[in-house]
């Protein structure tokens, strides 16, 4: 699903439909997941909704968006983890300690009572220091996962861009790879597809069926929905209080990084 709240439209994507399933499986299960993907594909909107989605069901949803000032730092991360909760946290340690009593509360396989899934996005560049805190407190649910039904778990699902700019401005793959022994799910999400482009387009110019195509074909060459947004709003602003028209649409999608 990919919300376009500028544009009020709201499509069904693949990148829903599977972040969905993995999600209710981790939660399930204690699992842990790493779901990389490109950047534009609505992955943020889709973790939102499943996040109302489960707590309306009961579920406990701990939601994280990373950013660089707490991607290296354990305080950080944990008092960031904690701030919605009303927990300071104190120093690193202490920090680390009140997050693990918070996640570690549920006991997913009793089949009644509440399940916790902790979710980070924008997780591709969480540094190694912070990766191997997480992965310290997923073991701690292992008597669970091994078969105490009793014992506490969590599970833990990071998603990010499949590549980002590290500091010395070269691209690099998201690796995780202080988590890769652990990871029950392993997947990287696929480009919207024609259809879901078509969707889109028709979504955002349900009355103008002959502008649609070019909005598709540049929804194709750029490889991501978000862009497609964009470039109706440019075209909207161009045609001020007139008709939109395939000039309009034509300048935004060159303003945009499309074909001149």
């Amino acid at each position: 699903m990919l919300d376009m709240h500028l544009d009020r439209v709201t499509i069904e994507t693949r990148a829903h439909s599977i972040l969905k399933e993995v999600a209710g499986q981790i939660i399930a299960t204690a699992g842990l997941g790493i779901i990389r993907g490109p950047v534009g594909i609505g992955k943020s909107f889709a973790l939102e909704t499943i996040r109302r989605d489960l707590e309306a069901n009961g579920d406990r949803v701990l939601f994280l968006t990373s950013s660089p000032e707490v991607e290296g730092s354990i305080g950080s991360f944990a008092r960031a983890m904690l701030a919605p909760y009303g927990i300071s946290g104190g120093v690193a340690s202490s920090a680390v300690e009140s997050l693990a009593d918070l996640i570690l509360s549920g006991s997913p396989f009793r089949g009644f009572g509440e399940r916790i899934l902790v979710i980070i996005d924008e997780g591709q560049g969480l540094k190694t220091n912070i990766l191997e805190m997480l992965r310290g407190l997923w073991d701690r649910g292992d008597a669970a996962r091994l078969g105490d039904t009793f014992a506490p778990a969590f599970g833990l699902l990071l998603v990010g861009n499949d590549s980002f700019f590290n500091k010395g401005g070269r691209t690099k793959k998201a690796e995780f790879r202080p988590l890769m022994s652990r990871v029950t799910h392993d997947l990287e999400l696929p480009r919207p597809d024609r259809a879901e482009y078509a969707d889109l387009a028709r979504c955002l110019l349900p009355e103008a069926e002959d502008l649609r195509p070019m909005l598709e074909a540049f929804g194709h060459d750029s490889g991501n929905l978000r862009a497609v947004a964009k470039a109706h709003r440019q075209a909207v602003a161009l045609a001020g209080n007139g008709p939109l028209t395939a000039e309009h649409l034509r300048r935004a999608i060159m303003f945009c990084g499309g074909r001149k």
